[in-house]
């Protein structure tokens, strides 16, 4: 009798674990192969706005943008998208420059095409879209302020590309949940703070509820699922979180762990400018809980990638990445992307030491103490300093698929000897690992979190 009772406890046991493996960790539901474009920051300018004059200028020497050349690379983007296969297009934030109700009008435009071209569309703002105090048009030494848009503006203007088609929307913010295929659910959560407009992101208590309800109701319904937003949910190398904390929520580690034990082990991310994907293990009952952030590149910083994304009805997913080889502009005879590559690298090299030396200066160095830092030599011989090997480690991370060379290895390991030192060491070696898997081209089993060959 007592043998009895404890099969049929082991039964019961097996029974409830069972239970809770499949409706947590197989929310994936069989669905027909479906084909997604996705691209970020398209950061689209009206050129009508103005490309010439000292105050544009001004814009653009503080920036990492091909601004003047925006709408001819979202044209190229358009017309590229137009020819695919692709039948969702995605657009994780960062639509305009800085939030310009011309830029807006004028990127649903493009967006129209890519609708009567057969493709179904949605977007998520960015923190440069909506209450920008930047918003402005420019003219030789002077700039005016334009009319920018509110969150409800968002919504309305874009009420074609999710809103509209939305069988849940947030009143809270721009968040919304689109079913655009029997099966697939695509949940688009504002990751932004627009009141005051700022770089940084993150979500209300109210927002994340809203979202953990949105994702636990699609699991129920045995939904595959996705989420779209515009900051990070994970890092994508060592010291991100510190050195950059406003491209990634705050508790992002949590909200990934809550995230995924409910089903969502997909997000696609931009923000960052980088070509990243990262896998997060996350804490839950059963190994196979993890998180994919799948962060893509800007388009107007080089590669100016889009990634192409193949949800196949054996629960895999299928990842490949297109870069934009001309446009119609100027290029001063050069292919668009050695063109891009040299602006890039030009304003890495005036950026990055002003930037170090900010950050530094925040941390209780004297201006004169910075200036000396990020033009120390770190390899006395070969004449490299501090700011030469983050320029080139921010480089290798934007385009992804990083790889650390030896001589770069070796510098960074004798960094580790000296004290000043050592955590820009261990941030570039960082920097210049690609973390698993790998960012360009992967396929990886949604069941297990595993990289199929």
């Amino acid at each position: 009798m007592g043998n009895k009772r404890l099969r049929n406890v082991g039964i019961l046991i097996l029974v409830w674990v069972s239970f809770l493996y499949f409706t947590t960790n197989s929310s994936f539901a069989a669905i027909d192969n479906t084909k997604i474009a996705v691209i970020s920051d398209v950061h689209y300018y009206a050129p009508e706005l103005g490309t010439t004059g000292s105050e544009f200028e001004n814009y653009l020497a503080n920036d990492r943008k091909m601004l003047k050349e925006s709408a001819a690379i979202l044209r190229s983007v358009v017309n590229a998208i137009k020819r695919s296969d692709a039948e969702i297009v995605l657009i994780t934030g960062d639509l305009t420059k800085d939030g310009e109700l011309l830029c807006h009008q004028q990127l649903i435009g493009y967006l129209e095409e890519l609708q009567q071209a057969g493709k179904k569309v949605f977007v998520i703002n960015g923190n440069h879209d909506i209450n920008n105090p930047d918003a402005y048009s420019y003219s030789g030494s002077s700039k005016t302020r334009v009319p920018t848009i509110s969150s409800s503006d968002f919504k309305q203007l874009y009420h074609n590309f999710g809103y509209d088609q939305a069988i849940a929307k947030d009143p809270t913010s721009t968040s919304y949940v689109v079913e655009p295929f029997n099966g697939l659910r695509i949940i688009a959560m504002d990751s932004c703070l627009y009141e005051p407009q700022q770089t940084a992101g993150g979500f209300s208590a109210s927002r994340l509820a809203w979202i953990k309800d949105q994702i636990k109701d699609a699991s129920l319904h045995k939904k595959t699922i996705i989420g779209m937003m515009h900051h990070g949910i994970t890092e994508h190398f060592w010291g991100q979180a510190t050195f950059f904390p406003e491209y990634i929520i705050p508790n992002a580690n949590q909200i990934a762990n809550e995230f995924s034990a409910l089903g969502l082990k997909i997000v696609f991310t931009g923000h960052f400018h980088a070509q990243d994907i990262t896998e997060k293990q996350t804490i839950f009952n059963h190994k196979n809980s993890f998180m994919l952030d799948i962060e893509t590149g800007s388009l107007v910083s080089p590669p100016s990638p889009i990634r192409y994304v193949e949800l196949t009805a054996d629960n895999k997913i299928k990842i490949s990445t297109k870069t934009i080889k001309s446009i119609d502009y100027n290029t001063n005879g050069l292919d668009f992307q050695t063109y891009a590559k040299n602006i890039f690298e030009i304003d890495l090299t005036k950026q990055v030491p002003f930037r170090l030396a900010g950050f530094m200066m925040d941390h209780g160095y004297t201006k004169a103490q910075a200036t000396v830092f990020v033009n120390k030599q770190v390899a006395p011989p070969l004449q490299i300093t501090v700011s030469d090997l983050l320029v080139k480690a921010a480089e290798a991370h934007y385009f992804g698929d990083e790889a650390i060379d030896p001589q770069t290895l070796a510098i960074c390991n004798n960094m580790k000897n000296y004290s000043e030192l050592r955590t820009i060491g261990k941030f570039v070696q960082s920097f210049r690992t690609d973390l698993y898997p790998a960012d360009n081209n992967v396929t990886i089993d949604l069941v297990t979190g595993k990289v199929v060959d």
